[in-house]
C-alpha cells in the first residue's frame, strides 16, 4: 500500500507501538496470567492500523480533459453551485475517505497560503473561517481558468498539508496535498468560459476521477 508523502515516520511510530504493546502484554501475562491484558494490545493495534490506513495514497487512472473540472477530494458533496464567475463545490470528507487532495485542472500554482486556526467541528457556525486551512490557487492562462482549492481542518483533522509551491506546474489529477483524518475540501472555479454541472449531480466523489462540471461547447 502506497503511503502519503510525509507520513512514513508516523507509520513507523504506529507500527512500533503495536510491536511494543505486544511485548509488554506478553510480559505482563507471563508474570500475572491475566489474559484480559491482551485486550489493550488489540485496542492499540486496531487504532494504529486505522491511522496507517488513513495515510493511504491509492494509485488512480486519471483521464485528463481540459474541458472537465475534476473533484479535488474524496467525500460527500455538501454544496455544488453555479454563478456568474464559474462554479463552487464543497466536499466533506469522513475519516474513512482517502485524504489526498488532487488538482482539478492543469496549470501553474499561483500561490499557496497557509493560515493557522482552530479545529472546530464542521457543524459549528463559520468554522471554515476559524479553522486551520491551506488555500491553493492554480491558474491556467491558456484555458482562461483559475481553480481555488481550499483544505480546511476539523475536529479530527489536525493538519492541512500542501505538497506544492508557488510557480510549480501541476497536471489535472495530480496529488497536491493531504488533510490528515479528513474534513472539508472546497474548490472554486473562476473562468470567462461557461461550465455546466454534470447531470445527475454526484453525491459521492473520488478525487481526480469524478467530473463535477463540463465546459459548454459554445463558450470558446
Amino acid at each position: 500500500m502506497k503511503i502519503a508523502k510525509g507520513s512514513h515516520n508516523l507509520t513507523y511510530i504506529h507500527l512500533s507501538g503495536i510491536f511494543l504493546s505486544l511485548i509488554i502484554c506478553i510480559l505482563v501475562w507471563y508474570w500475572t496470567r491475566v489474559i484480559w491484558i491482551f485486550s489493550i494490545f488489540f485496542a492499540i493495534s486496531v487504532w494504529s492500523i486505522f491511522v496507517i490506513w488513513t495515510f493511504r495514497n491509492p494509485k488512480r487512472e486519471i483521464i485528463q480533459n481540459s474541458q472537465h473540472i475534476l473533484a479535488p477530494a474524496d467525500g460527500t458533496i455538501t454544496k455544488l453551485t453555479e454563478n456568474d464567475k464559474g462554479i463552487y463545490c464543497v466536499i466533506r470528507m469522513s475519516p474513512f475517505d482517502v485524504h489526498m487532495t488532487r488538482s482539478p485542472i492543469d496549470g501553474e500554482v499561483e500561490s499557496v497560503q497557509f493560515k493557522k486556526g482552530s479545529h472546530w467541528p464542521a457543524y459549528f457556525p463559520n468554522y471554515t473561517d476559524r479553522n486551520q486551512r491551506n488555500t491553493i490557487i492554480i491558474n491556467n492562462k491558456e484555458e482562461d481558468i483559475e481553480a481555488v482549492v481550499t483544505q480546511v481542518s476539523g475536529i479530527f483533522a489536525r493538519r492541512t498539508i500542501s505538497y506544492i509551491s508557488e510557480e510549480d506546474i501541476v497536471i489535472q489529477g495530480q496529488v497536491i496535498g493531504t488533510i490528515r483524518f479528513g474534513s472539508i475540501t472546497s474548490v472554486e472555479i473562476i473562468s470567462t468560459k461557461k461550465y455546466k454541472l454534470v447531470e445527475p449531480l454526484p453525491k459521492i466523489t473520488r478525487a481526480g476521477i469524478t467530473v463535477l462540471a463540463v465546459q459548454e461547447k459554445d463558450s470558446d
